[in-house]
């Protein structure tokens, strides 16, 4: 899920500190979300897809 919302924040050209503030996850937070050191919740995934305007499917990963 990570690389999914690290290509999401690159495509809508939203720097780093702009996800964590309107996703209202602390930068230390979101980098450990994103370094895969903490998993994400729920309220983080769409908390970060509604930051970056996508919907939530887009950030979850698919099944094989």
């Amino acid at each position: 899920m990570a690389s999914a919302v690290e290509a999401a924040r690159v495509h809508a050209g939203v720097s780093f500190i702009e996800l964590s503030e309107q996703a209202g996850i602390t930068p230390a937070a979101l980098a450990d979300l994103l370094e895969e050191r903490a998993d994400f919740t729920m309220e983080d995934v769409a908390g970060i897809a509604a930051a970056l305007d996508v919907p939530v499917t887009r950030l979850l990963p698919c099944a094989p």
